[in-house]
């Protein structure tokens, strides 16, 4: 009896295993690995290109990162800048979108089916798809603006204007995700808060600010974190619209690590950024979750 136990014990065992093993694989295969390998590659000077041998140099490349790459600095406050900025619209976007839709108006459901398309397209396209639209000569936005007797505007050519561009491409593609996941939300709020704070004599701008929003800030404080995540490993629409131009001004330090890499070849100086980029988001995060957490 008991070696029957025992043995259906051990069955059921190797079942759970057998089931969970390929996920353990892949993700040994496709994570982990990786990122020990590119770890102890940030440790070399290893020039791909030129066939090179590996040569350990220790900390030396994120010292050169820290002290000497202003390349570096100067991508990292203009991916920050990009982050705040289109996160930050896009949260308030989502707001007024989901309260104005979670009400009922007419063609709603077809409103609420538009606004997710820009969430549909791959993000290689969006971007390739606003660099015509962006094109400073024959963009469709500027001939509009001639039309209407305005000035054109160097959208991809300013200094001042392509960082400014492609938050707002990010903002028509990613508040859709905002306004799905908050519209989902403000629906689940429970209709007797609203009673109550009717009856008490509270406007409907305040029912909102003191009623909705405390609600849901827990949600909002999740989709911050994973929208930020995320906005933080922009690449396409500098690949797709400006290129990292004019003159580096919207160079994301995604698109500095893939030229550093895959244009140069320098593999181990690449791995060195990869792993300090890493690290800041990381350290971004935690202190955006505990510093939002204080309001929840």
């Amino acid at each position: 009896m008991e070696k029957r136990e025992k043995r259906t014990y051990s069955l059921k065992f190797l079942r759970k295993w057998f089931f969970i093993l390929p996920t353990i694989i892949f993700f040994i295969g496709m994570v982990v690995f990786p990122m020990i390998w590119s770890l102890s590659l940030s440790f070399y000077n290893w020039k791909a290109a030129t066939g090179g041998a590996k040569i350990f140099i220790g900390l030396r490349n994120f010292y050169t990162i820290f002290t000497k790459d202003l390349r570096f600095w100067g991508d990292l406050r203009f991916t920050l800048f990009y982050v705040g900025m289109a996160v930050f619209i896009e949260l308030l976007l989502g707001l007024g979108l989901a309260s104005l839709l979670s009400k009922k108006i007419p063609f709603r459901n077809f409103f609420r089916v538009i606004y997710l398309l820009p969430m549909t397209a791959p993000p290689i396209a969006v971007a390739f798809l606003w660099r015509m639209f962006l094109q400073p000569d024959v963009g469709i936005i500027n001939q509009f603006l001639q039309r209407i007797n305005l000035p054109s505007v160097k959208w991809t050519t300013e200094v001042s204007i392509a960082p400014w561009a492609l938050v707002m491409v990010d903002v028509w593609e990613w508040t859709p995700f905002m306004f799905l996941a908050l519209l989902a939300a403000f629906q689940s709020l429970p209709q007797e808060v609203y009673d109550a704070a009717a009856v008490d004599g509270a406007s409907s701008l305040q029912a909102f600010v003191y009623v909705t929003v405390p609600m849901v800030l827990p949600i909002i404080v999740t989709l911050v974190l994973l929208r930020a995540i995320d906005a933080f490993k922009l690449f396409e629409l500098v690949f797709g619209i400006t290129g990292g131009g004019p003159g580096g001004s919207t160079e994301s330090l995604s698109y500095y690590i893939y030229t550093t890499g895959l244009s140069y070849f320098d593999i181990g100086y690449s791995c060195a950024l990869s792993w300090v980029f890493l690290i800041i988001v990381l350290f971004i995060a935690i202190f955006v979750l505990r510093l939002l957490r204080r309001e929840v």
